[in-house]
C-alpha cells in the first residue's frame, strides 16, 4: 500500500502548483481594474490563460481565453453598457467559425465565416428584412 500513497501525493503536489490565480496588470485613475489576466504556473513560467479587460465604469469590455499563447475559444467582447457588441471563435490562435456583430439594442447586424484565419463570407444582416 506504500507504493501508491507515494505516487499520490506526488500528484496532489504536482496538481495543487497549477492553479490559476488573477493579475491585475493596469487599473484606471479610479482604481477599477482595467486589465485583469489569469494565469496559471509561477514567475516567468506562468502561462496567460483567461484576458479581462473592462470599461472605465467597470463595466466588461471583453473576456477570452488562451492555450499554448494563443487564442481559444469563444471571445466575448461587450458596450459599455453591457450589452453584447460581438462574439468571436478562435481555435489555436486563428479565427474559426462565425463572428456575430451585434448592433446597441442588442441586434445581429453582422455575421462573419473564418475558416482557419481566412475570412469566406460576410453576411450583412442590417440589409435583409
Amino acid at each position: 500500500m506504500k507504493p501508491i500513497l507515494l505516487p499520490l501525493a506526488a500528484l496532489l503536489f504536482v496538481g495543487s502548483g497549477c492553479s490559476t490565480h488573477k493579475y491585475v496588470a493596469s487599473k484606471f485613475a479610479n482604481g477599477k481594474p482595467e486589465v485583469v489576466l489569469y494565469l496559471k504556473g509561477k514567475g516567468e513560467e506562468a502561462e496567460k490563460v483567461m484576458e479581462k479587460v473592462y470599461h472605465p465604469n467597470g463595466k466588461l469590455d471583453y473576456v477570452g481565453r488562451f492555450q499554448d499563447g494563443k487564442e481559444q475559444g469563444e471571445w466575448n467582447y461587450f458596450y459599455e453598457d453591457g450589452t453584447r457588441k460581438y462574439t468571436e471563435h478562435w481555435d489555436k490562435g486563428l479565427e474559426e467559425g462565425v463572428q456575430i456583430e451585434y448592433a446597441p439594442d442588442g441586434q445581429v447586424y453582422l455575421e462573419k465565416y473564418f475558416e482557419k484565419g481566412k475570412l469566406i463570407r460576410t453576411v450583412d444582416k442590417s440589409k435583409q428584412e
